[in-house]
């Protein structure tokens, strides 16, 4: 008999992996090789979750910009405010306001006014034409009061009612009061009954004859003694304030005239003048007196019963004051 030959030794493969095992090896490799195939990632295959690969790479770059931006613009409006306030901590007063604070720190400033209706109680002063003095003048300074304070400005007055005070009192209750100026008013007469035309003073030397007249009747003495009186003003001028006193009667000059052109009204002008009042003397503060007219003339005592005419006037007067508050703070020293 011959020799069966002897059978071939199994591999080490099938030693180690019999077929059932090949086979579950085979089953778990497949969807591996299925997501490679397909462009994902075996790691998120496996954990049954899809890969973005390059779209979702630029994906996520997008969102993560995108939350930079919000984040940058969440700090916008707290940047901003911050910019705000720096630039606010850093800016610097206008011209206009140091001036403003100059002028505070000079006592220079335009805020309260003192209006004196001349005459008053026994003192009548003149009459004529169905006008009383001392009347016409109370009226018109709650008039000019009502419209000043309209415009921002505190308002005095040295009466509010029949009561009498002295020339000297009235400047003195502008001092007491530390009043910025001191506007008096008043109506005029003249024997001559061609005599007309409104008149702004302020105090000094009378340089006309006609001046001197209405001084001496507003201050109830002879004209004689204002030469006297003239005498002793050589030396009050120099710490008085004459040239702020001509200012604002400059400006109150021209508020009228242009109130009253505006609204189509005549105006018989006798201009701007200096003479020695003793209504003003003692002011510490710029100080005028309007004459409004002649109740002796009929033209201008006709006018001066007119209640626009006297509005008019009044709101030229409040128009002057305001242009001498701007021509101060313009001409401060810087």
């Amino acid at each position: 008999m011959g020799r069966r030959g002897k059978k071939p030794a199994p591999s080490r493969t099938k030693r180690f992996f019999p077929p059932f095992l090949r086979i579950f090896a085979f089953c778990l490799l497949l969807p591996a090789v299925f997501a490679l195939c397909a462009g994902e990632s075996p790691a998120a295959s496996a954990a049954g979750q899809p890969a973005t690969g390059k779209a979702g790479s630029t994906t996520g770059k997008a969102g993560s910009a995108a939350g930079k931006a919000g984040s940058a613009a969440g700090k916008t409006p707290q940047a901003a405010a911050t910019k705000k306030k720096s630039a606010a901590q850093a800016r610097q007063p206008t011209p206009a306001e140091k001036n403003s604070a100059l002028l505070a720190q000079l006592g220079l400033e335009v805020k309260t006014i003192m209006l004196d209706a001349g005459h008053g109680g026994k003192d009548p002063g003149a009459e004529g034409a169905g006008i009383v003095e001392k009347n016409f003048t109370l009226d018109m300074a709650k008039r000019l009061g009502a419209i000043l304070r309209r415009r921002g400005f505190t308002v005095l007055y040295t009466r509010s009612g029949n009561g009498y005070l002295t020339l000297q009192q009235r400047p003195n209750a502008a001092n007491a009061k530390k009043a910025d100026l001191f506007i008096s008013l008043h109506v005029n007469a003249n024997p001559k009954p061609s005599v007309r035309g409104l008149e702004i003073y302020y105090l000094s030397e009378a340089k006309t004859g006609d001046a001197v007249t209405v001084a001496a009747r507003e201050n109830g003495v002879s004209a004689g003694k204002i030469s006297d009186l003239q005498f002793i003003l050589t030396d009050l001028m120099l710490s008085s304030k004459v040239k702020e006193s001509r200012r604002l009667a400059e400006t109150v000059h021209r508020g009228i005239l242009n109130s009253l052109k505006k609204a189509g009204l005549p105006a018989f002008d006798n201009g701007v003048r200096s003479a020695p009042f003793y209504v003003l003397l003692g002011a510490r503060m710029p100080a005028v007196l309007v004459e409004f007219g002649y109740i002796t003339n009929k033209d201008d005592a006709a006018s001066l019963k007119s209640d626009k005419y006297l509005s008019r006037q009044c709101e030229g007067i409040a128009d002057g004051i305001e242009q001498y508050r701007l021509e101060l703070a313009g001409t401060a020293p810087q």
